[in-house]
């Protein structure tokens, strides 16, 4: 059974929406999502943004849904997610990369430990009683990839998500991403679903599970401040306040991007402790 024990959903810009949603439903299941930041300056939605729209809607149609099946659970989300946005937009063309997008990874709890699916670039940790660690999640490389293409922006004297070679580069990415061939994330095609990955965790009770959004888990993936088992036990010893707190300031003591090169000065950061019994 996993139970809730504390959750942490920080808004990137405080002036902006948060784009993230977590949740927990039946004692068994536990997801998060990231939405991808708009790359146009109008939400195509009726949402502050498209990627908050994505994210919400799928956070509380996962809440709704039913069954072991969690590829079955992600794909419905979609389904229902591209007929209420085809609603919303009654028609209106929009380019590839305006379709909104999000990173979603989903456990269930089994007798083993866990299972999970997940499209994007999303984390697990996990720390059981005998001390093991386990993590799954994220997409290979994701981390390094958006360091080598932030170090290589031009016009580096622009705020970081303002400058305009970065912004030209997200969308060509984003225009290849949910095809044949590509990487997938979770959005408004259904078949995303299917091209999930799949993964088991073996724990021995009492655990502990972390979920998160690629901006939580920078504080091991990008600034190299824990691996995954300190952050766990630092979950746990000092709560995920003070380990949110401890990302801000790493970022604010870098604010241009100079010691760790990225997208925009900080991300949605999101976490979910759960407790495997």
């Amino acid at each position: 059974m996993l139970s809730f024990v504390e959750g942490l959903s920080l808004a990137g810009d405080r002036a902006k929406q948060n784009d993230d949603a977590f949740g927990f439903a039946e004692g068994c299941y536990a997801w998060v999502i990231d939405g991808a930041t708009d790359l146009h300056d109008r939400p195509l939605s009726d949402a502050a943004s498209d990627a908050a729209w994505l994210a919400h809607f799928a956070n509380a149609h996962l809440h709704g849904s039913e069954g072991d099946d969690l590829n079955a659970r992600v794909a419905a989300a979609s389904a229902a997610a591209a007929r209420a946005f085809a609603a919303l937009t009654q028609g209106a063309p929009y380019e590839r990369w305006q379709s909104p997008i999000a990173s979603l990874l989903m456990l269930g709890a089994a007798s083993h430990g866990v299972f999970g699916v997940d499209l994007g670039d999303c984390r697990v940790f996990t720390l059981d009683a005998d001390g093991d660690v386990g993590e799954a999640g994220g997409a290979p490389n994701a981390a390094d990839a958006e360091t080598t293409l932030a170090a290589a922006q031009t016009d580096s004297d622009r705020p970081l998500l303002q400058r305009t070679a970065t912004i030209d580069t997200l969308r060509r990415m984003r225009a290849d991403l949910n095809r044949q061939g590509a990487h997938w994330t979770f959005g408004l095609d259904p078949d995303c679903a299917a091209q999930a990955r799949f993964w088991t965790l073996s724990l021995q009770p009492p655990a502990h599970v972390l979920l998160m959004t690629d901006g939580f888990a920078a504080l091991v993936d990008r600034y190299r401040a824990y691996d995954a088992a300190a952050l766990v036990r630092a979950a746990l010893d000092h709560g995920l306040q003070e380990l949110g707190r401890e990302l801000r300031a790493i970022e604010r003591a870098d604010v241009g991007g100079a010691r760790h090169p990225r997208f925009k000065q900080s991300d949605d950061a999101t976490a979910l402790l759960m407790r495997l019994t």
